[in-house]
This record gives structure tokens, C-alpha cells and sequence, in this order.
């Protein structure tokens, strides 16, 4: 039994491993299962009884590689203010992406490699769930700062929220457009902690 587990786990290990490869060379428009399977070198049985269909491939391929960094109150550290729980996140992000090159293909799949698709793939509806999940969280920690008296009068939490959800997006994607010269763990954490000072109440 524990064998026919583990030969399980090293078939769906193969088929993520295989999505990224494909999705990354072929984008995820243009991309199919069978290529998918035919890369792992398994059937296209075998990748239908881990997964039911290209979007949920795609969220698993997403999910191996976000768990680390997404939950934030993992980071909370006593006595720590709640701006500086969020910069230190988003900077862990920085340097995650930055210094993993199986991370980063995962990144620009996401940003550069994934076309939208027709409304029925699924795809478009797993990305905004996990957006505003990012963005619900970011925006607890502004209201927490709200309260302490941390957060600037120019922005309320949740466009606080935004902006941030929308400035760290905009630093990965010049990141990975560009990653010769510009590393995600220096400049991008540079910029991103510029950032969250532009945000303190002075």
C-alpha cells in the first residue's frame, strides 16, 4: 500500500513538474493535457485520475509553490507593527521568487504565459479568488495600522490594499520581463520597502 502511495505522489509530481514545462514553452491557452502527459510520460488516464481538467492542474501547479509565502499570519512576530509584517511578506516574496528559478518559471507563467481563456475554463475564476484573498489579508493588516495610527490619511486600507497587491505585482513582472537586470531579491526588495515607507503616517 505505502508503495502504490508513493508511486501516486511521484505521478502527480511528474504531471505538475510536466505543466510547468509545457505551460511554460507553449503557454497555458495553447497547451493540452495530452502534451502535458505525454511530457510526464504517463497516460492520459493516469493524469485524469489526479486531476479533472486543465484548471484544476493549473491550481495545483500554482498551490505547490505559494504555500510558503501566503499565509501571513505565519509571520506575525510579538511586538511587530503591522506595516512592518507586511513589508517583511512582500520582501519574503521578493527574494522567494527571486532565488528559486523552478519559482520564478511558476511566476511567469502566471503573468506572462497565461492567456485569457473563455469564461467556462476555470482559470480566469482561480486567479481572482486568490487575488482578492491576497488583498483581504493585506487589507487586515492596513486596518490594524489604521488603528494604531501607522497608516497615511491619503489612503483608506483597502486602496491601501490595492495599491500594494498592485505594486508588488507590477515589480514581479518587471522582474521576470527583465531578470538580467534587475534582481527581484535587491531591487525588488528595495522597491517594495520604498513603498511601504510612502505609507507610514509621518
Amino acid at each position: 500500500m505505502r508503495r502504490t502511495k508513493d508511486q501516486a505522489e511521484a505521478t502527480r509530481c511528474a504531471l505538475l513538474d510536466a505543466a510547468e514545462t509545457v505551460f511554460f514553452a507553449r503557454g497555458v491557452a495553447n497547451a493540452t493535457l495530452e502534451q502535458i502527459a505525454r511530457e510526464a510520460g504517463v497516460t492520459r488516464g493516469a493524469l485524469y485520475w489526479h486531476f479533472n481538467d486543465k484548471a484544476a492542474l493549473y491550481a495545483a501547479m500554482i498551490e505547490r509553490v505559494r504555500f510558503p509565502i501566503d499565509d501571513i499570519a505565519k509571520l506575525d512576530q510579538a511586538g511587530e507593527d503591522p506595516l512592518t509584517t507586511l513589508e517583511r511578506h512582500v520582501c519574503s516574496l521578493m527574494t522567494f521568487v527571486g532565488e528559486n528559478a523552478n519559482i520564478r518559471r511558476v511566476y511567469a507563467i502566471v503573468l506572462l504565459r497565461r492567456e485569457h481563456l473563455s469564461s467556462d475554463s476555470g482559470l480566469d475564476e482561480i486567479e481572482r479568488e486568490m487575488r482578492l484573498g491576497r488583498r483581504r489579508s493585506f487589507e487586515r493588516y492596513f486596518a490594524r495600522a489604521r488603528a494604531q495610527n501607522l497608516l497615511t490619511d491619503d489612503l483608506s486600507p483597502p486602496l491601501a490594499a490595492l495599491g500594494l497587491q498592485s505594486h508588488a505585482i507590477g515589480v514581479l513582472h518587471l522582474g521576470l520581463l527583465e531578470s538580467d537586470d534587475f534582481c527581484l531579491a535587491e531591487q525588488g526588495v528595495r522597491l517594495i520597502r520604498a513603498y511601504m515607507r510612502s505609507l507610514r503616517k509621518t
